[in-house]
């Protein structure tokens, strides 16, 4: 039986060699490439193998899928054509699965001694770029951007698991995971179907083996395969080993899906509403893209909303079964400090660490277990005993809980304007600004209103962005009982400077506390959730409520932080805060891709009540990305990276499982089901 994505420890492969220094899986019984000119053999086999350099000319963007990662010298080999080539696609996507992933320092381990070998010492800067962004053995997909232009989307697990809910439109396929008899699981029936239904009109297969049953099975799938030469120079040292090749071209249609279209020639530009966290983040992801962005935001300046908290904290969420939001909040974390490294200035807050501890021993208990089960890399989460914790704190802790290396806090309204200055003179921002209404003319383009009526932007796309201000303006193409937003109040408390002061991270649990953002500033402490409380003032019943769960968290200050101390109505009165309202959803995941339509959807009501939510048709040029809850800082760069994935028609970021839990179409989904 299958199991989710994500489910179980994920076993990291083991830096092995055979007696002539020839990488070897421990895990399969079987060398990682031949030990003789290798990256010719790489070329051979892969590139000439599915007509490369020459199909990808002329194309904006070309996708490879290759099942079995392995060191990554096929994909090392398809850089280095790309990056020679003056005619190459302006992006090259590359998307592989690799079940047991080297860990970054045993990946570098691996590679650097091959170097040495002919010709590879070209490969050089790009194994170095490699072994640099290489992530942790985690389950999952991993965004990795190596150069401009060049995008490497790694999946760790079963290709059993991943392949089904991959979206991708592939150009080309390369078959490359240990032979038939070491590895019999990727070369089934059910994963070349897999595989085809991924393929685009014109797409080619290179598969290192020629095994007759893997050719049948390929040709039953409509993959018009031959054997070709396995020497990569014709007179190697070795037996010569043959390969398949060859196009999808079924005799007849055999998918019920269509793979993710690449777009059709257009001018790249949009405007984005809104210029909080999830604004910010959609106008570079869309510049990174060579798109032109007019962003519009209501208020003077970006971030000062929610995203104007002085200081926000991000980890990703555990959980035992591994359920959607802890994968959902595992890719956004991961994707974001990805992205937030490659600030100009920095990253405007600090990523060394996060603590969430237990509240009880029966949840210390808990949490303990289900690091046990899952087995996590230190670097990405590890347990730690109440000792540990308080050490990593500076302050005395009451239980152990779970320590993030990498989780931290952050200045929100500060991210917000790094991300627009990263975005360069492509994004063109309008602050003071307020779009109230959005039409689609007769030619598919798109219109920005104000309330006079007056035309502010045309584009052929358009995001919105703009928290729970979205449901009003997506109200004419979606009903809010479909986007079923609702503002939750929350309250910080600004403790004084002098609280605190040996608290060295944030620590979370039933609220939470970090230290001082800014110089001479004091820690911070929240935050409330009021449902439809509509109140903007600071209340002093809400400093209370954050103290009292302060006292609570940090069981040593308990005095301090009592009835009798800060939480006392004049000491309570006294102190600072800051009232911000979230966007949110009853689900609490994001809302994030492009909108249904209605129009087409009415003539097929029938048809959708068994459907899926690909089955609907969508309004061409619309998307949003919004209702991130308290949880901004994890999901706005992944959101707005899966969005402007749709909008170019690459492969997205993450799987479809995780996509269609946040597709604005999802509750639409479920009244067409009940009807």
């Amino acid at each position: 039986m299958s199991h989710r994505p994500g489910t179980g420890p994920l076993v990291p492969a083991q830096a092995s060699t055979t007696e002539d220094g020839t990488p070897y899986s421990e895990a399969f019984g079987d060398v990682y490439h031949s030990a003789h000119d290798a990256l010719g053999q790489a070329r051979h086999a892969f590139l000439e193998g599915n007509g490369l350099p020459g199909r990808w000319r002329g194309r904006d963007q070309f996708v490879v899928l290759e099942t079995g990662f392995g060191l990554g010298l096929n994909f090392l080999a398809t850089w280095a054509e790309w990056r020679e080539d003056p005619q190459r696609p302006a992006r090259l996507h590359f998307v592989s699965i690799e079940k047991f992933p080297f860990r970054p320092v045993d990946l570098r381990r691996m590679l650097e001694p091959m170097l040495v070998q002919p010709g590879m010492a070209e490969l050089a800067p790009l194994v170095q770029r490699l072994c640099e962004v290489w992530p942790a053995p985690v389950a999952g997909w991993h965004r990795l951007e190596l150069a401009p232009g060049v995008v490497l989307s790694v999946g760790f697990g079963d290709v059993a698991d991943l392949l089904p809910t991959v979206r991708v439109g592939a150009d080309a396929f390369y078959l490359d995971g240990f032979s038939p008899a070491k590895n019999p699981d990727i070369w089934t029936l059910e994963v070349f179907k897999a595989l085809g239904r991924l393929a685009r009109d014109g797409a080619t297969l290179a598969a290192y083996t020629a095994e007759a049953q893997v050719r049948r099975d390929l040709v039953a799938t409509g993959f018009q395969v031959v054997p070709r030469g396995g020497d990569s120079d014709g007179n190697g040292d070795e037996p010569k080993r043959s390969m398949l090749a060859g196009p999808y071209a079924p005799p007849y249609r055999m998918r019920r899906y269509d793979p993710p279209p690449a777009p059709a020639p257009r001018a790249r530009e949009a405007f984005v509403v809104g210029a909080g966290m999830a604004g910010a983040a959609m106008a570079r992801r869309l510049v990174a893209r060579g798109w032109r962005v007019r962003l519009f935001e209501r208020a003077q300046a970006p971030g000062t909303a929610a995203s104007g908290n002085p200081a926000g904290v991000f980890h990703p969420q555990l959980s035992a079964d591994d359920n959607v939001l802890s994968r959902l909040t595992r890719a956004g974390f991961l994707y974001a400090l990805s992205q937030w490294r490659t600030l100009p200035g920095g990253l405007p807050g600090h990523a060394d660490g996060l603590l969430q501890v237990a509240t009880s021993a029966t949840e210390a208990q808990a949490l303990q277990q289900l690091m046990d089960a899952h087995a996590y890399p230190e670097s990405y989460a590890k347990w730690v005993d109440v000792e540990q914790a308080s050490a990593l704190a500076g302050e005395t802790l009451a239980y152990g809980g779970v320590w993030y290396p990498e989780g931290g806090w952050l200045a929100p309204s500060m991210l917000c304007r790094a991300e627009l200055v990263a975005a360069g003179p492509s994004m063109d921002a309008r602050y003071g600004v307020s779009v109230e209404r959005l039409e689609r003319r007769d030619d598919g383009r798109w219109t920005a209103l104000d309330d006079a009526g007056r035309v502010l932007a045309e584009a052929d796309v358009v995001i919105v962005t703009a928290a729970d201000v979205s449901q009003k303006l997506l109200s004419p193409f979606l009903a809010p009982d479909f986007l079923p937003v609702r503002r939750v109040r929350g309250q910080l408390t600004f403790l004084p400077p002098d609280v605190l002061p040996g608290l060295r991270v944030p620590v979370c649990g039933d609220g939470y506390v970090a230290p001082s953002p800014l110089g001479g500033a004091g820690p911070i402490t929240g935050a409330t959730y009021g449902f439809d409380d509509p109140a903007e003032e600071v209340r002093l019943a809400d400093h209370q409520a954050n103290l009292r769960r302060l006292a609570a968290l940090l069981p040593a200050h308990a005095e301090l932080f009592g009835d009798a101390g800060l939480a006392s109505e004049s000491a309570a009165a006294e102190l600072g805060g800051r009232t911000a309202f979230r966007a949110m959803v009853p689900d609490r995941l994001p809302m994030a891709g492009q909108l249904p339509d209605l129009r087409a959807i009415e003539p097929m009501r029938r048809r959708l009540t068994g459907g899926h939510l690909r089955d609907l048709p969508r309004l061409d040029g619309l998307y949003a990305s919004f209702a991130f809850g308290s949880r901004g800082l994890v999901f706005a760069s992944l959101c707005a990276e899966l969005v402007a994935s749709q909008i170019e028609g690459e492969p997205w970021p993450i799987g479809g499982d995780l996509a269609d839990a946040i597709d604005p179409a999802r509750y639409l989904m479920h009244a067409l089901r009940k009807a």
